[in-house]
């Protein structure tokens, strides 16, 4: 175990100036990771290579902001740091840093907007933390110690010996929960060596491969991979089935995998950038407690790779909200669930509000209140959706209040109404401007001649508080937005999901028409993706009259997949 904090360090001005401020204050000999473009670090990682450094341990990162502030890769780096060691950030001058044309931006920005579009209220709001946290705790100024002997393998702790004992005689699902640098991954990999050294066969699956570098890494016997898709299209013979990051793969295929392989692992991160560990231990555990009553809950308190209440894992789960919960809004107000003999919906009492972005980025209750609430519902929300939704221009974000707290939330992003060029461009395969996914599935793939022209609100998020949902809520919300689409001068209002039967009535039920289902399942969801849309004025309407009649029993939905797919 370590027992040493980490910590950060920022280092702001100009690109080449940090940059060798940085390499001053390496000890010579130190281990370190390079985040940044700039071609004077050898060895150095674009951000969105970072990932193959999970599972890695490193005595120091540089992370290089100038090159493009992926907050995605800045959480997960963050990961491979071990106690005692120092975080350096390389940022703009902070008092310009909310200004500075990030190269990260390109992510998210649909055409034909340019960076200076974007107000920056996710790097004011992350600028105004990095104020607080460095009055707070200071800034590092003691020269960096090299940790001896840290790459070897530990031997486990208390915490990973019990979870590795579950693992090994339990006949029942375990589920593995814990936070990041808590032993997780290494728990897996000891147990799966164990067990394949008694004979038995382990399989490993996991959102990607990178994710479960550290499983093989602490694994002498090292299991089979599979990616889940691939492994319930081959249902591969096996004693146990270890699921890493469970919280990133949909429920439906976990709930697959223990139909096939009874004797199951599944592990996930509680706040982790992959996806929410708490909306998966909500969605999950009322299935386990039905099919395998007797799961076992496991839980890893105690930090392995640094020490308890670190700086550096406090301050990155508050900036980029890793750390929020459902119940952020501590229920002020009434209970949720309405009282016995009252009406069981709450429909009728609930709040509809437009969010001001500005306001709510400079309003962090309020923020961390809604991020739980779609961190929770979703399986896959990353910081970097935090971003997104604070600062991608046309994005709009609508709630449901009940008695002050948030119980239903949207996220509507305005595309389409490109030009007549660009839409023939596009209907002829020779343009995909980046942004407008309806737009462009309509005009290319349902081959809608000028259907890129017409203005679309696309719904990209819809959750309601899981004690809520069934009441009627998610309508309600919908139906303002429809009004809001209807006054925002929107031909149609469409959305894009996976397609489960459930979903597909209940789009269908708002008066939303089936427009196109993909040729493939998503390697992640283990859905077709369905696009639907439905009609605000005469030209949208017309739109959704060129689409075929569909139907929407839960047998057919597969029937439907063949019917919309040559689209």
């Amino acid at each position: 175990m370590n027992d040493l904090p980490r910590q950060l360090r920022v280092i702001s001005g100009q690109q080449a100036e940090c940059l060798q401020r940085a390499q001053a204050l390496l000890p010579v000999g130190v281990n370190a990771i390079w985040i940044t473009t700039a071609p004077v670090i050898a060895g150095a990682l674009p951000a969105n290579k970072a990932r193959v450094m999970l599972g890695q341990e490193t005595d120091a990162v540089v992370f290089d902001a100038h090159s493009g502030f992926d907050v995605n890769a800045f959480a997960a780096i963050s990961g491979t740091l071990r106690g005692g060691g120092t975080f350096y950030l390389l940022t703009p001058p902070l008092a310009e840093w909310a200004g500075f044309p990030d190269p990260d931006y390109r992510r998210f920005l649909p055409y034909p907007f340019q960076p200076g579009a974007v107000e920056g209220r996710f790097l004011r709001r992350f600028v105004g933390l990095l104020d607080a946290w460095r009055g707070e705790e200071g800034e590092c100024n003691s020269p960096l110690r090299k940790i001896v002997g840290a790459n070897c393998i530990r031997p486990p702790q208390n915490d990973q010996c019990s979870a590795i004992q579950a693992i090994l005689h339990s006949v029942m699902p375990v589920v593995l929960i814990a936070d990041r640098g808590r032993g997780k991954s290494a728990a897996l990999g000891m147990a799966a060596s164990q067990l394949i050294a008694e004979g038995k066969g382990v399989l490993l699956t996991a959102p990607s491969r990178a994710t479960v570098e550290s499983v093989f890494k602490h694994a002498e016997n090292p299991p089979d991979f599979f990616a889940p898709d691939d492994l319930l299209q081959t249902l591969p013979q096996a004693d146990v089935l270890m699921v890493d990051e469970a919280a990133a793969i949909p429920v439906t295929l976990l709930l697959q995998m223990l139909e096939h392989y009874p004797r199951c692992v599944f592990s996930t991160t509680l706040h982790g950038y992959e996806g929410s560990g708490r909306g998966f231990i909500l969605r999950f555990q009322k299935r386990l407690d039905v099919i395998a009553p007797g799961w076992q809950s496991i839980r890893l308190y105690q930090p392995i790779r640094w020490a308890e209440n670190d700086p550096l894992e406090h301050f990155i789960n508050h900036a980029l909200l890793l750390d929020v919960d459902l119940e952020e809004g501590g229920h002020r107000g009434p209970p949720l669930r309405a009282p016995v003999g009252a009406d069981p919906c709450v429909c009728p009492v609930c709040q509809y509000r437009l969010l001001n972005r500005h306001d709510l980025a400079q309003n962090e209750p309020l923020l961390r209140q809604l991020f739980g609430l779609l961190v929770t519902a979703h399986y896959q929300t990353r910081p970097s959706d935090l971003r997104q939704m604070l600062d991608a221009p046309g994005i709009s974000i609508h709630i449901l209040e009940l008695a002050g707290e948030i119980v239903a939330v949207a996220l509507l992003s305005r595309e389409g109404g490109l030009d007549a060029d660009l839409t023939a461009a596009i209907h002829a395969g020779k343009r995909r401007p980046h942004g407008h996914p309806i737009p462009q599935t309509l005009t290319f793939h349902a081959g809608i001649a000028g259907a890129a022209q017409r203005v679309c609100e696309r719904v990209m998020r819809i959750a309601v508080h899981p004690g809520l949902q069934g009441q009627g809520l998610g309508s309600k919300l919908l139906e303002h937005l429809v009004k809001y689409a209807e006054s925002s001068g929107a031909d149609y209002i469409g959305v894009s999901y996976a397609m489960t039967s459930a979903l597909l009535r209940f789009w269908e039920r708002a008066g939303f028409v089936l427009a196109r289902v993909g040729h493939r399942k998503d390697t992640a969801s283990g859905s077709y993706s369905a696009v639907q849309i439905r009609g605000l004025t005469a030209a949208g309407k017309g739109l959704c009259a060129l689409m075929p009649a569909t139907t929407t029993t839960a047998d057919q939905t597969e029937s439907g997949k063949s019917r919309m797919s040559g689209m």
